[in-house]
């Protein structure tokens, strides 16, 4: 069974191996969308639970229509939004993010610092971890999930200025950990 024809099967019938053939083929995939938001294991669970059964709820507003090779890409992407938007919504559900005085642009810096070879995926998580729960939950939809600013703020319920301020932060508390993991010096 291929993915293309388990999401034709659940959209039209709600066939259950083709719900059981697209949770274990994605499993891995949504958990580690859910797993950039949440720290707590026991919640990236849930929410990648709750993720697949959205999924599965909506999966007849899946256009799969003239695809062909890029269907698993789309589906993939597709499914990726759901997560992100459920960690968005837990995230919002346990606290408000406390919104920040605007920011000119002229008081952000801009620094760049060159990044070993040898880190791994494994490394940037670990990062990503540390860093507090907004900056990475502005991280993740900006840098990693492609949305604009005027998106995380509408998402987040955040002035757009708060959403620049926090990324900007949290790339160089990255930078700052970074540097540190690997006993680098940097001119700040």
């Amino acid at each position: 069974m291929s993915l293309e024809s388990a999401v034709r099967g659940c959209a039209r019938m709600g066939d259950e191996r083709s719900k059981e053939f697209i949770y274990k083929t994605c499993y891995g995939y949504v958990r580690a969308i859910t797993l950039r938001y949440v720290k707590n294991e026991f919640d990236a669970e849930e929410l990648t639970n709750e993720s697949f059964i959205r999924a599965f709820n909506k999966i007849g507003t899946f256009n799969s229509e003239e695809l062909g090779d890029r269907f698993e890409k789309s589906f993939r992407a597709w499914l990726a939004r759901i997560a992100a938007n459920i960690s968005i919504d837990f995230l919002r559900a346990q606290k408000q993010f406390v919104a920040l005085d605007d920011v000119s642009e002229l008081e952000i810096e801009h620094r760049s610092v060159t990044v070993a070879g040898d880190l791994h995926v494994e490394d940037i998580m670990k990062l990503l971890l540390q860093l507090p729960e907004i900056q990475r939950t502005i991280f993740n939809l900006y840098e990693v999930e492609g949305y604009s600013h005027e998106e995380v703020s509408v998402l987040l319920e955040i002035p757009e200025s708060t959403s620049r301020t926090y990324l900007t932060r949290a790339k160089k508390k990255l930078r700052e950990l970074y540097l540190a993991s690997t006993n680098i010096t940097a001119g700040f």
